[in-house]
């Protein structure tokens, strides 16, 4: 592509491929093919294009344009043979940074593409620790989400670590402006199974920005805490509620979008609340258990088989939350719950109105053929014991191809549909027939 823009790069090793990166900015993708994955080293490669096979590549560079608008103005701030460091503005008055690093020896692939926003304030991200705590819970107290004319906040008491303890691996990021706390967001590895191919995966959640710090870039700034994850998986994925208008207009143009969404459940503990029926489970029992999940949600897409070492896993990394105890089982049937209690509680405000409510999640269920009683009986149970803590909701995931979707939506008190987006791993070809699982672990 020829403008007056692009001739004030310099003629370097490093100046030719950006060069070819801002040309391909510029025309939104004109003239881009799947061979040019192969500028890229392996690793930057595998970072931005996960584990997708290639597909339009238009699209990518037309996503950019569509957000920041066309590249206005260009300024060198620095560059030599391998390396260079540019200034651009754009027509919708981004002001950006961008660093390019391409390899010494031949073929000098690009080794380093970093844009981000130019701040005119000070900006720290860094990954979160146990002393931030409060900080964090703050972040998501101010941070409500709004779906039509509800808006919903989440009050993760003085554990905001809690739900992270349950992950096999999981970093919280969290970003301050002016030396102040305005974003938090987690991320977390772990391995799904898509296509009958297992991945690694970073799921992208719990995301908030400070009302008086968005549309300032740091919802991608607060992300880098976890960057170092990149290099070790294919993907990421995220789940966004079809309500939620906001954030469906940020992964507009997102790629990897699910045709099937998931349903969260909610169950009011109170009006399900049944006798008491199964027994807490023992490691024992950890055989048949594997068993009842696999067989429930073995064909769904994201499920990865249990097995015995890696259910005792599962259950031996926060036992005090989660633990042999908190799964209660039948013969046929198992539901494992963490009361969360104090450390999830949802504040919802809708027409005037402001309710509180404790929550519960289901972590593992399932249930034999023929023995869907058994499962809902086991919900009743946990209900009750649930109404005892003064815990009023458990909530529950499931899909409508998945076993025993029908009976769990129609104890619902509520459903609420999300979409889901893996970018980097192809979308799973059977999901509309066989499902899509939900660990609510990384929800």
């Amino acid at each position: 592509m020829n403008s007056p823009l692009l001739d004030k790069i310099p003629p370097s090793l490093a100046g030719a491929q950006l060069r070819w990166y801002l040309g391909c900015l510029m025309s939104a993708g004109e003239g881009a093919t799947p061979a040019d994955r192969d500028r890229y080293t392996p690793e930057l490669r595998r970072r931005i294009y996960g584990a997708s096979e290639p597909e339009d590549e238009r699209s990518r560079w037309a996503w950019f344009v569509s957000r920041s608008g066309q590249i206005a103005e260009l300024a060198i701030d620095k560059a030599d043979e391998f390396s260079i460091a540019v200034s651009i503005s754009t027509a919708k008055g981004h002001q950006l940074k961008f660093v390019l690093e391409v390899e010494s020896d031949p073929p000098h692939r690009i080794a380093k593409a970093d844009l981000q926003r130019k701040n005119d304030f000070k900006l720290e991200v860094r990954k979160a620790t146990e002393a931030d705590a409060a900080a964090l819970a703050e972040i998501e107290r101010r941070c409500p989400i709004v779906l039509g004319d509800t808006s919903m906040y989440f009050d993760r008491g003085d554990d905001y670590f809690a739900f992270a303890r349950l992950m096999e691996e999981a970093t919280v990021g969290i970003a301050f402006v002016d030396d102040k706390p305005a974003a938090v967001s987690c991320g977390a590895m772990h391995k799904v199974r898509v296509a009958g191919v297992i991945h690694p995966i970073v799921t992208v959640a719990h995301l908030r920005v400070m009302p008086e710090h968005q549309r300032k870039g740091l919802w991608g700034a607060v992300n880098r805490a976890f960057d170092h994850y990149w290099k070790d998986v294919d993907g990421s994925n995220a789940y966004i509620s079809v309500n939620n208008a906001g954030m469906q207009h940020g992964f507009i143009n997102t790629r990897n979008k699910w045709p099937i969404t998931i349903e969260r459940v909610q169950l009011a503990s109170d009006s399900l609340a049944g006798a008491a029926v199964g027994r807490a489970a023992t490691p024992g029992d950890a055989a048949r258990i594997v068993e009842i999940l696999n067989v429930t949600h073995g064909r769904e897409e994201m499920f990865v088989p249990y097995t015995v070492e890696s259910l005792g896993a599962r259950l031996g990394r926060a036992p005090r939350q989660y633990s042999w105890p908190n799964m209660l089982m039948t013969d046929r049937a198992v539901v494992g719950v963490w009361p969360a209690g104090d450390s999830l509680k949802v504040i919802t405000e809708s027409q005037g109105r402001r309710t509180v409510s404790r929550r519960a999640l289901v972590l593992d269920y399932g249930f034999l053929p023929g023995a869907e009683d058994e499962l809902e009986d086991l919900l009743r149970a946990w209900c009750a014991k649930l109404v005892a803590q003064g815990i009023d909701t458990l909530s529950i995931f499931t899909s409508s191809p998945s076993a025993g979707s029908a009976r769990i939506c129609s104890l619902g008190s509520e459903v609420e549909s999300f979409n889901m987006w893996s970018p980097g791993i192809a979308e799973g070809p059977d999901a509309l027939q066989n499902g899509l699982y939900v660990d609510a672990i990384y929800f």
